[in-house]
């Protein structure tokens, strides 16, 4: 098959939650659609909270991706089933997935486990060669009735070689002046509850600090969202960045998600608040001392009431969240 059309999908959740108001997409599928445009393929990517999805552009497409989360399959795996009533094959990735391909392979026809960006562009190559994906690492399909899991993949190692996010390839995309940036991924610490280490290792790798200042020159946003899953992970790196946004005029508000020992840098916190930060999202996860040592959280009580304090101390305001 000549895969010519592809439509990337993100389900809409069940209920509210915190990105409602303002929808902001995750950025795999963006990135994907710009690795695939290169690539002369036509790109459609339609995210739910932005807008509906046209089935007549998924009937019409040689190949569907849906990205999924926990909250999202249930809407991921009725949408996979009526692009595979058309005949179009689908391929499904994203955190859900990447741990319960078994359970993903009873609606979609490959799976993508973990990093999908090079293991989509080989599974698009071997269906263009007509043979199954047995070389595709981190891909999951099924020969007959049986569930193949080929080996994962290894992790990027350098996050520049991606191009940035394409959010013009959303249909119905409306910013609302806030752009969401990842300069890294993968967290250094390892809870329990999270699956942040298991999907992205526990190696923080980072953008250059160049290639960060060329996307907000690109993008030239009015807000920016790091949506690193630790966007403070490494101080030192992370002062370097805001310097750097602030020496070049590219620190418009911002707002991350960061733990609440990023209040043990003064110096980092003052950068923050001089580099427009006005609000930031912590896993705080809980108030009693037990459970924070038995999600292996690594922070105090204590802690977490002085980084409030400090926080506000600079009027910046937080989001606190928790797991019940």
């Amino acid at each position: 098959m000549k895969v010519r059309r592809v439509t990337l999908i993100e389900p809409k959740a069940p209920g509210y939650h915190v990105y409602v108001r303002t929808p902001i997409p995750r950025l795999g599928l963006p990135i994907m659609g710009a690795i695939l445009k290169k690539r002369g393929i036509d790109v459609t990517v339609f995210h739910q909270e932005a807008g509906p999805i046209d089935y007549d552009v998924v009937r019409s497409s040689d190949l569907v991706g849906i990205s999924t989360t926990t909250s999202t399959a249930p809407e991921a795996y009725r949408i996979a089933g009526k692009a595979r009533s058309f005949g179009v094959p689908v391929v499904m990735g994203g955190s859900h997935v990447s741990f319960m391909a078994d359970e993903a392979l009873e609606y979609a026809d490959y799976c993508v486990r973990g990093e999908g960006e090079d293991t989509l562009v080989e599974l698009i190559e071997a269906l263009e060669y007509g043979s199954e994906p047995a070389g595709v690492d981190g891909i999951s399909y099924r020969r007959g009735d049986e569930k193949i899991h080929n080996q994962s993949r290894t992790y990027i190692e350098n996050l520049d070689s991606l191009p940035f996010p394409d959010l013009s390839l959303i249909q119905g995309y409306k910013s609302d002046g806030i752009i969401p940036i990842a300069t890294s991924r993968g967290c250094p610490f390892d809870c329990s509850f999270c699956s942040v280490t298991k999907m992205f290792g526990r190696k923080y790798r980072t953008r250059s600090i160049e290639n960060v200042i060329e996307e907000l020159r690109d993008k030239k946003p009015n807000k920016v969202f790091f949506c690193d899953d630790n966007f403070a992970a490494n101080p030192e790196r992370t002062k370097c960045l805001l310097s750097a946004m602030l020496s070049a005029n590219l620190a418009p508000p911002w707002t991350a998600q960061v733990r609440c020992d990023v209040t043990r840098d003064r110096e980092l916190i003052k950068l923050m608040k001089q580099s427009n930060c006005y609000y930031v999202y912590i896993g705080f996860e809980s108030v009693n001392q037990t459970a924070l040592d038995e999600f292996n959280k690594r922070q105090s009580v204590e802690e977490i009431v002085e980084s409030i304090r400090i926080l506000h101390e600079h009027g910046i305001m937080i989001h606190g969240m928790f797991i019940i």
